[in-house]
């Protein structure tokens, strides 16, 4: 071998071991940086539990002294997160319970202050669906239908189904204030759907489907469930509602009728059949009145008390009485209209339709209204007056009545 390819071969290896110098170092030192950026992390990590950690020590704490109604106490409570903190996560959870504590203060322009922040500086954050809610209804109370109605369609395009109900149940008012009855029912049912049965965004969206429902039952206004019937010769509305299977109380309703003796032939009449069932809940006091679409109608009641439980089990509708005589046990009969008469002003018996349940049961009127939703009774389930005429007029004899301590609506 020439001397100079002993030279090259020796320059290309002290070049080579060089390079593997060069290697090692750059290798220490990304070892070292990365350590230190893993260093970094950890401590962020740490840093950022200790604030977190404190945080919500403070939201608890101004949770608590809200609940308590020392409304002055709580805003001090949240002061460490809202002048210190600008965390994605927690400082939108300090600003829209500090909305709730202004609303709570009746300070409704510090609330809505409050509230757009977390719609202007946290939009993605996981409150800001609730933001939107409750800024929504802020400017409905205010009137301010056009900036509520903006951000209610927002909260419907956009926000989870558990926080969508209150919005499309207010999405239904607008439809009802306007007239629309048909697209409100529709937009309260898909409510209903929507919330969480039994929540308040439920009952709310319930509300108000029984109510445009029985307007709409008991309106002239035509329905894809309603029908139109021509009056006969010898015909009477007892006759009529006995052939449909209707009460005749939504006949006179329905078409204006204030004398059921003034018939004409050729008159035409409407009506929407109904395959009623009534469901009385015993847990919630709750009187569920269903057709072949789930709830029509949800009604609050008084039960029977302690020693004089209402008693669970099937019964059906017997033959209803209008201003009924109180029959009560031991004393004379008590009349109509009298002071004493607790059957208010209707009666619709409960026939058994199961062995060993009692014979005396009915759903009627009260004279003590502030009974209802509570145990009050000797068994029998009281509604408001008002109420116990509407389902008066609601459901024929024969309808199906079960009474349970829970209600599991059908699938």
């Amino acid at each position: 071998m020439s001397p100079s390819r002993g030279r090259s071969i020796h320059y290309h290896k002290k070049e080579e071991g060089n390079l593997f110098k060069i290697i090692a170092v750059l290798i220490a030192l990304l070892l070292v940086a990365g350590g230190a950026i893993q260093a970094s992390i950890w401590v962020q990590g740490k840093l950022t539990e200790r604030v977190e950690g404190a945080s919500g020590e403070h939201l608890a704490e101004a949770r608590e002294l809200l609940d308590a109604g020392d409304y002055p106490a709580a805003l001090e409570a949240l002061t460490p997160i809202l002048e210190r903190v600008d965390n994605p996560q927690i400082t939108p959870e300090a600003l829209l319970l500090e909305s709730e504590i202004h609303l709570a203060s009746d300070n409704t322009e510090d609330a809505l202050t409050s509230l757009n922040s977390i719609l202007n500086d946290y939009p993605g954050s996981k409150v800001a669906p609730l933001a939107a809610l409750e800024t929504a209804k802020l400017y409905e109370s205010q009137d301010d239908l056009d900036r509520a109605l903006e951000l209610y369609r927002q909260v419907k395009e956009t926000a989870p189904t558990t926080v969508r109900a209150p919005a499309t149940s207010a999405l239904a008012r607008q439809q009802e204030r306007e007239g629309n009855l048909q697209r409100g029912r529709e937009l309260y049912r898909e409510a209903s759907d929507e919330a969480e049965w039994g929540s308040a965004p439920w009952l709310e969206a319930v509300d108000g489907l029984g109510r445009i429902n029985t307007e709409l039952l008991f309106s002239n206004l035509h329905t894809p469930d309603s029908k139109l019937y021509t009056v006969v010769p010898g015909d009477s509305l007892t006759s009529i509602g006995s052939k449909l299977n209707i009460t005749m109380g939504q006949l006179m309703r329905a078409n204006g009728i204030d004398n059921p003796n003034k018939l004409r032939p050729n008159q035409t009449l409407k009506y929407t059949p109904k395959d009623f069932r009534i469901v009385i809940e015993r847990s919630t006091r709750r009187i569920y009145l269903l057709d072949n679409k789930g709830i029509f109608i949800l009604y609050y009641s008084g039960l029977g008390k302690q020693g004089y439980e209402t008693t669970l089990g099937k019964y059906k509708i017997g033959n209803k009485e209008k201003d009924p005589v109180w029959h009560k046990p031991g004393s004379e009969p008590i009349p109509a209209g009298d002071p004493e008469n607790e059957l208010g002003t209707r009666w619709l018996p409960l026939i058994p339709e199961e062995e060993n349940l009692p014979l005396d049961l009915g759903i009627h009127g009260t004279i003590h209204p502030d009974s209802i939703g509570t145990y009050a009774s000797k068994g029998c389930p009281r509604m408001h007056n008002a109420e116990v005429e509407e389902l008066y007029d609601l459901v024929v004899r024969s309808t199906p009545v079960e009474i349970v301590e829970h209600y599991t609506p059908r699938s």
